[in-house]
């Protein structure tokens, strides 16, 4: 009663004086007088108050992708009624004093950020129109909690929510919901960070319930969230156009030669140690995680790669003494050779410097006569003492068979060095050689023959068609390998087609490289069945035998008349026999 009469007499003294609206202080200690500051206006009406929430979002610090964190700055704003602050009575439209001042004594909403790490609150105020409803603003700078995943770095979109509730009132009492206009507002044209374009920002209102049993309660809770989507363009700049162009000059090493280590070293190493930067400086900007990301994948094969070249050149400096090893075979198998081929021809000589031996013969004796001075020791000089003869026979017999037994050991280790050569070679252990076996065989030598080198080889022995290598036949190339071996392919490759069907040498004669073969030498081809008799002198210059890929010049020795008419055809055809079968396989089968 004494409250409204105060009123009365209130308004009357400001009605007495021009009807104006008094000052804040006055209305607030007005107000202020039997306002219990801690009971809410629902309690009056018993209906749960309405609080509307909502952000002016200035703009988005940072986007802290290592603590997982999002930074926002703006204004932070509420709204309820509180019908106990109708200031009408004042004749005032609206009533506006600083938050931070303490000068408002009135009851407010508890609210607070509940994923928050950190908050900091500038100026702000509070506005109270005629009917009671107060807008409240502040200015803000908050760390909020924004949980990630970067499964799709760096083309990735992350979403942060920002929650607002109050921690004292439920829902019960207090009931949150977004202004009319939105939760969020944003300055004209304002799209995001350097980093992340902000594509869309919403708010909702959630109930989430707490407590077990009879102390569960509901409480609301206002959700703004803010989508933000990664512009890729500086990984795509900074880290794969790197990682593309570091690869492609580690790779590069490849084509430098292997011999020139300090520079494969250096251009396999230093792309390596170029990804291990890159890798630090996106792994830094990231939390631990344990599971990989797309770029971090990326990265991971990028450095194999490089670290591939790396192994790459340590494969090839190992199979380089690998190599090494088998050239040193090779020159054993050359040296081999050469000792075979001397041994067969020291053989051959010792064989045609045998000669019979003439037949034994003795000096007449000489009997001095009696009468003659030194007849005694005459006979005494023409006698041999049986002794010496026997010690001489005895000293040549063992030496004799001592170099016999020389011979014998040197020709059987030789042997033995020969035939395990072969077994390298023959690796069925059948007893022949076919073209695969040889080529296989002296690639375990450090010789990398093309499959047409080992078929020159294979003509060169007069072995054509589906044959195989003798023994006989590897030992004639073992008596003169230089003759025998290859020439240079034009084309070779490490790993050579499978085994497949060898086509024969076909006959092509094409009439261009020999020109001076005399009348004997076309009579003599004439009687091998080579040409027709009535082929001219001119097309009987030159013939070339031509395979798939390479082709190889026989050439033809020069046989005289003399020798045609002292030996039989028939003499001829065997003792050349070799030069039938290199020119065509026709003629080896028809002297078989």
């Amino acid at each position: 009663m004494l409250g409204a009469l105060r009123d009365v007499l209130v308004l009357g003294v400001l009605g007495a004086t021009a009807q104006s609206c008094p000052r804040p202080t006055e209305i607030l200690a007005n107000l202020s007088e039997d306002y219990d500051s801690l009971a809410h206006p629902g309690q009056l009406t018993g209906l749960p108050v309405n609080v509307s929430l909502g952000l002016y979002v200035a703009s988005i610090v940072a986007v802290n992708q290592k603590d997982q964190q999002l930074i926002l700055e703006g204004y932070y704003r509420s709204a309820w009624t509180d019908p106990r602050l109708n200031i009408s009575r004042f004749n005032c439209e609206s009533l506006t004093v600083p938050t931070k001042s303490g000068s408002f004594p009135f009851w407010q909403p508890d609210l607070y950020f509940d994923n928050s790490v950190s908050e900091w609150y500038g100026a702000g105020g509070l506005t109270i129109d005629s009917k009671g409803y107060v807008f409240r603003s502040e200015r803000f700078k908050h760390v909020f909690r924004c949980p990630m995943n970067f499964d799709m770095l760096p083309f990735d979109s992350q979403t942060c929510v920002v929650r607002m509730s109050s921690y004292a009132y439920s829902s019960a009492d207090l009931a949150l919901r977004v202004f009319a206009e939105g939760a969020v507002e944003l300055p004209p044209d304002y799209w995001g960070t350097t980093e992340f374009k902000l594509t869309a920002a919403a708010g909702e209102v959630e109930t989430l319930f707490y407590g077990v049993g009879e102390n569960q309660r509901g409480y609301s809770f206002v959700l703004i969230s803010f989508h933000l989507h990664r512009m890729p363009d500086s990984f795509m700049m900074f880290v794969f156009v790197t990682c593309i162009l570091f690869t492609f000059v580690s790779w590069s090493g490849l084509f430098i030669n292997r011999a020139v280590a300090p520079a494969r070293v250096t251009i396999a190493v230093i792309p390596v140690l170029i990804m291990l930067n890159l890798e630090n400086n996106v792994i830094s900007n990231l939390p631990p995680l344990n599971y990989l990301t797309w770029i971090t994948s990326y990265l991971l094969l990028m450095k194999f790669f490089c670290v591939s070249a790396v192994f790459e050149y340590g494969l090839v400096s190992f199979l380089i003494q690998l190599e090494t090893a088998r050239e040193r075979q090779f020159e054993a198998f050359r040296h081999l050779a050469t000792t075979v081929k001397k041994k067969a021809a020291e053989d051959e000589a010792s064989i045609s410097c045998e000669r019979p031996r003439p037949p034994s013969w003795t000096s007449p004796k000489v009997y001095p006569s009696a009468g003659s001075a030194g007849s005694t020791s005459a006979r005494k000089l023409l006698q041999v003492a049986p002794g010496v003869a026997q010690k001489e026979k005895e000293d040549k017999e063992p030496a004799e068979e001592k170099e016999k037994k020389e011979d014998d050991t040197e020709e059987l280790n030789l042997q033995k060095k020969f035939n395990k050569v072969y077994r390298l070679f023959d690796a069925d252990d059948s007893g022949e050689l076919s073209w695969r076996e040889v080529q296989m065989g002296f690639r375990k030598l450090g010789q990398y023959w093309s499959k047409d080198q080992v078929q020159e080889l294979f003509f060169s022995l007069g072995i054509v068609g589906h044959q195989r290598m003798t023994q006989a036949d590897f030992k004639r190339f073992m008596m003169d390998i230089q003759k025998f071996l290859p020439g240079k392919a034009m084309n070779i490759s490490f790993f050579e087609r499978t085994l497949g069907s060898i086509q024969s040498f076909s006959w092509t004669c094409v009439l261009n490289f020999f020109a001076d073969i005399s009348n004997d030498g076309v009579l003599f081809m004439m009687l091998l069945g080579l040409i027709p008799h009535s082929s001219s002198y001119t097309d009987l210059l030159s013939f070339r035998c031509q395979s798939t890929r390479t082709s190889k010049h026989i050439s033809v020795k020069r046989v005289s008349t003399s020798c045609l008419t002292r030996t039989k055809s028939s003499e001829i055809v065997s003792d050349l026999g070799s030069l039938q079968a290199q020119v065509d396989p026709r003629l080896a089968l028809a002297e078989r």
